[in-house]
């Protein structure tokens, strides 16, 4: 059974990067597919050039179908939401504003929703621009959720060919508007820079019956830029913030048993962005000969354990 032609929205939030949101929407002018709209949300009040940038595509002869999605609020989830709000396409194809889709980017990702009805979700590798260079490196394993929790995320990596996928990178992915919107779009009660939204979103999706794959053809480059308005990455409150959603979200989509294990496996082991007691105390050890920005140690594994009991209360307060 072949699926009918869709329409794609482009869902591209953007905070005071003008340089890099410009050659997003010159790269996305080159598409060999063009999206069927571009949603841009913008901040007027903290973002005059990035407001300008858009302004001036709108105002000259563009390819592109540009609607600006004006934002008070910050957070990338409230972009998003702001976005899906505003999209009257089939699929929603979402990017950061600091990577540029390379030109098959988005005829990639169609082709597997056109083809096949039950495809839900489609993303591709945001490969990391090094020293102005793509860092090029191959997935040994698929995005996967663990059981109880252990999250494997391969995102910037390519795989050989395309392989099933259970979660999927914000700056490089898609899902089906309507699997969105009948889960009540993007979860909004999550803390800090909303680490794992993307996890939920996707979990969501799975659970309509909808198939997720990543496409390595699908590639857009990724020049990592700092964040505005959002704490750091890996300082004590990013640590708790990201060790309460990732348990929330988990919690949220688990049954019985999930939620029975996750907590304990989390305190003991966890992930690295928030580490359990094992985790922590390895990666103390390997510290003493990798300098990888990764590698938490024994000092974030208490901001993360508090984290976790964060993220029980959260689950039982929604």
């Amino acid at each position: 059974m072949t699926a009918a032609k869709l329409k794609f929205s482009v869902f591209l939030p953007t905070l005071k990067r003008p340089d890099l949101l410009r050659k997003n929407l010159e790269a996305l002018e080159l598409q060999t597919r063009l999206p069927d709209e571009v949603l841009i949300s913008l901040r007027g009040d903290l973002d005059p050039e990035g407001v300008a940038v858009v302004d001036e595509f709108v105002a000259r002869t563009t390819k592109l179908n540009i609607v600006k999605v004006m934002l008070t609020a910050p957070g990338i989830v409230v972009a998003e939401n702001a976005l899906l709000d505003a999209a009257t396409g089939d699929v929603a194809c979402l990017i950061d504003d600091d990577a540029i889709a390379r030109p098959p980017w988005l005829a990639n990702i169609a082709r597997h929703y056109e083809s096949n009805p039950k495809i839900g979700g489609v993303a591709g590798p945001p490969i990391n621009i090094v020293d102005g260079k793509p860092e090029v490196k191959q997935a040994k394993y698929q995005n996967r959720v663990v059981f109880p929790g252990f999250i494997l995320d391969q995102s910037t990596r390519h795989s050989k060919q395309v392989v099933p996928s259970q979660h999927f990178r914000g700056a490089n992915m898609s899902l089906l508007i309507s699997a969105l919107r009948n889960q009540g779009g993007f979860e909004s009660r999550l803390l800090g820079d909303c680490f794992r939204y993307e996890l939920d979103a996707c979990l969501g999706v799975s659970e309509q019956g909808y198939k997720l794959v990543f496409d390595p053809k699908a590639e857009v480059d990724h020049y990592e830029a700092p964040r505005i308005l959002n704490t750091g990455r890996f300082d004590t409150a990013a640590i708790h913030n990201n060790a309460a959603n990732e348990t929330f979200v988990l919690l949220k989509h688990y049954g019985f048993l999930g939620r029975l294990l996750h907590l304990p496996f989390a305190i003991l082991i966890g992930n690295f962005p928030c580490p359990g007691i094992l985790w922590g105390v390895m990666g103390s050890l390997a510290g003493f000969s990798s300098k990888n920005r990764y590698l938490l140690g024994v000092t974030a594994v208490w901001p993360a354990i508090k984290g976790r009991f964060t993220g029980l209360k959260m689950y039982f307060s929604s």
